[in-house]
């Protein structure tokens, strides 16, 4: 007699439940079909199926230990509705697989994902943007927004992007496995804390995304598939974990106020002369940043001329505010087939709105549902630091209720200053931290989402130390921001003004 319940992990068709409906035949049982909410714990033995657009990543993962097996079925990646659902089940059974059995190391559909997966933990230095990725900021050319050291003075210099001798150089060493920290520091700090970097991320979805079986692809691209462009400082808010030349406000706040940023201010900005416009495609990517894309004229002329040649399926991603959209704004935007929100958003309701100044919680929640409702793919970027790491838990909860399915990004503050790990109250860090995990969303298949929490909560476990100048530090700047908007710290994040008592 059958004793066993068995899950099955497929895509969203109906070949799901035929699939499901053959192993339940072949070990003469009963399929109970399709499974959508986590919470009902399934009590008879025989097979259950279910997708990541029926539940979420976290949801899975979670309902996946009240079964004796899980089968990820062997459909082929062309069936899928997209690929990305894929890679990120794939992800799933990966974690799923710490806590029960799981079937699909045979599976075709994988092999591709087990190649790349597998290349990346034994080549410490590979990534994939130097093959991909064509981005300009400040004026020069660097391997990708995160790396500050320059391959080009300008996009001229590069040539040839297949054959350009800058980007060779640092192709072969890759290949090499040779780390370049000038070039890949900020991966590297990442990887050292445990946490998945760009460089992990982004190879495997680029990888899936134009179909790379293997390290001998890469002779087969030929142009940039990914630009990312920051086009101005123009924005309408004012983010305390910001500067000068990423806000327009900011930089005209510290002129009338006299408030120094550390660091250099660089005011070079990119444009769209060197996109390959004929090359655009489902398989490209253009990535606007700034300042704010939507208050920038530029922006809604690109989107206009694209239109009118007739080239809008291509993968066009926004980094938002989400504060303030137009009704030219939609006009434009639902005419592209494969549009993308990343969407920031720091903390919950007014914690939220102190550190991302002139930003309103409910305003750019609103925005990001009317943007899923228009058929529009958003994520959400989180920069954990100062102003969060005690209270982060409120915002994933509040996701995890209202965004179940949305991905989340998260990005620590590499400001020395509003650093996550020098938070002096570690118990509120630990606290926060654990609740965290107990979200759904904590699972989410978002750059950097598990890993980050996991890090932190890790090193406040550890006997942590904090630097009280740097903590010095964050409240005089804090203090001047304080001042010249005329708020004080006490009234938004009461824990965190508590800490000056470490100062004494």
């Amino acid at each position: 007699m059958f004793n066993q319940k068995i899950l099955c992990l497929g895509n969203n068709s109906s070949d799901t439940d035929v699939r499901t409906n053959e192993l339940a035949k072949q070990d003469n049982t009963v399929n109970y079909g399709l499974c959508t909410e986590h919470n009902v714990i399934p009590i008879q033995a025989g097979y259950y199926h279910t997708s990541l657009t029926d539940m979420p990543p976290g949801q899975v993962i979670k309902f996946a230990q009240n079964f004796d097996l899980v089968v990820l079925l062997d459909q082929p990646m062309n069936e899928w509705s997209h690929w990305k659902p894929l890679l990120t089940t794939y992800k799933a059974v990966l974690e799923i697989e710490e806590t029960t059995p799981v079937e699909y190391k045979n599976n075709k559909n994988i092999k591709q994902l087990e190649y790349w997966n597998n290349y990346l933990k034994t080549n410490p230095s590979f990534c994939l943007y130097p093959w991909v990725l064509l981005t300009e900021d400040a004026g020069q050319v660097n391997l990708c927004a995160r790396s500050h050291y320059t391959i080009a003075n300008n996009i001229k210099e590069v040539g040839d992007f297949k054959t350009s001798e800058k980007f060779q150089e640092v192709r072969e060493s890759m290949l090499k496995g040779k780390r370049l920290p000038k070039h890949c520091k900020e991966c590297y700090y990442y990887e050292d804390k445990g946490i998945e970097s760009s460089r992990l991320f982004e190879t495997m979805d680029w990888a899936v995304k134009l179909g790379l079986e293997s390290i001998d692809d890469l002779e087969k691209l030929e142009h940039p598939h990914y630009y990312e462009i920051r086009l101005s400082n123009k924005c309408n808010i004012m983010c305390r974990s910001c500067k000068p030349e990423h806000s327009h406000l900011i930089d005209k706040e510290y002129t009338e106020h006299n408030i120094k940023f550390m660091g250099e201010q660089t005011f070079a900005y990119s444009n769209f002369d060197h996109v390959n416009l004929d090359a655009l495609n489902d398989k490209t990517r253009i990535y606007l940043t700034g300042g704010e894309p939507s208050v920038m004229a530029e922006f809604y002329d690109f989107m206009q001329k694209c239109i009118d040649i007739g080239k809008t399926d291509f993968d066009f991603t926004i980094g938002t505010n989400a504060q303030s959209y137009t009704p030219k704004f939609w006009k434009l935007v639902n005419q592209f087939s494969n549009m993308n929100f990343t969407v920031s958003v720091d903390g919950y309701g007014r914690i939220n709105d102190y550190q991302r100044w002139l930003s309103d919680f409910d305003t750019v929640m609103a925005n990001a549902h009317a943007l899923e409702d228009a058929g529009h793919s958003v994520t959400f970027l989180i920069v954990p630091g100062m102003y969060n790491v005690t209270n982060l838990h409120l915002l994933l909860e509040y996701l995890d209720e209202h965004f179940p399915k949305t991905a989340l990004y998260l990005q620590i503050n590499r400001n020395s200053n509003q650093s996550a790990y020098n938070h002096p109250n570690a118990e509120l860090v630990i606290e926060s931290m654990r609740k965290c995990q107990q979200t759904q969303v904590y699972h989410s298949d978002g750059r950097s989402c598990k890993t980050t929490i996991d890090s932190i909560l890790d090193y406040y476990l550890e006997q942590p130390t904090f630097n009280p100048l740097l903590l010095a530090n964050f409240f005089t700047y804090n203090d001047q921001l304080d001042k010249a908007r005329g708020v004080q710290l006490k009234d938004y994040i009461p824990e965190l003004d508590e800490c000056r008592k470490y100062l004494k």
